[in-house]
């Protein structure tokens, strides 16, 4: 079962709406899955509207008047493409216990099902991870440094960022033939995430639970285009994820 939780201030109505905690529970004392709603940047409510003559009208109008400001086309639907734009954060529930047990502070290898921690300590020295922007996305196309070892040979360093955050919670790696991407680690963190690996095309290759070994071993080999992307966290969770591309023959 899944809540939606709408951050929206009841899109400029000057209502007061405290939405229920839910009721049920993934496990004992945990809410389940989670979407937290907001307006996109160029929402424009409604210039006038009938003030709700009471709690209960006041919600009536506020559900109706959030899901026709989603339905931008006015099929009386709401299609992934008109949804994505409200979404704010998702929410996880936090793993169970036997995958709880492989975190680094109770002697486990790196990662757990929602994520790394910066409160780790073999992560907390580490840099802040930066928010996220399109400027930094860019920022982020060029390598960071140049003949960087990797195994037998030399490459460029490159870092992907991502953030728990609507339009920031995937990147790239593309990769043309006879290159690879290998010698993998994080290079800046912040609060709580977990990541995956993947193809364009879908095929899962390593997530924050198989640990920092695998991750560590890792090699993408090219021609290919590779998705880093955040599997769950804190609100402000982030990681840089750094990596040599060099010659597919290392």
């Amino acid at each position: 079962m899944f809540r939606v939780i709408a951050a929206c201030a009841v899109l400029a109505l000057g209502l007061t709406s405290t939405l229920a905690k839910g009721e049920v529970r993934s496990r004992e004392g945990e809410h389940p899955p989670g979407i937290f709603l907001g307006p996109p940047k160029d929402f424009e409510p409604p210039e006038s509207m009938e003030p709700p003559q009471s709690p209960e009208e006041a919600r009536k109008m506020f559900i109706h008047m959030m899901f026709g400001a989603m339905d931008t086309n006015g099929d009386r639907s709401i299609d992934p493409d008109e949804f994505m734009p409200w979404v704010r954060h998702v929410e996880m529930p936090s793993p169970p216990p036997h995958i709880e047990d492989m975190h680094p502070s109770k002697g486990g290898d790196m990662g757990m099902m929602d994520g790394i921690l910066r409160r780790d300590p073999e992560m907390g020295e580490l840099p802040i991870a930066p928010e996220c922007s399109d400027e930094f996305v860019e920022s982020e196309m060029d390598p960071q440094a140049e003949g960087v070892p990797c195994r037998d040979r030399a490459g460029n360093l490159v870092f992907r960022t991502i953030c728990n955050m609507p339009g920031y919670d995937m990147q790239a790696i593309s990769l043309p033939d006879g290159r690879a991407a290998a010698c993998f680690g994080i290079e800046a963190l912040r609060g709580e995430i977990g990541f995956m690996i993947e193809t364009e095309g879908g095929e899962h290759i390593w997530d924050t639970t198989m640990g920092k070994e695998s991750y560590m071993r890792l090699k993408l080999d090219g021609p290919g285009v590779f998705h880093v992307k955040s599997t769950g966290g804190s609100p402000d969770g982030a990681v840089s994820v750094k990596f040599v591309d060099a010659p597919a023959d290392m």
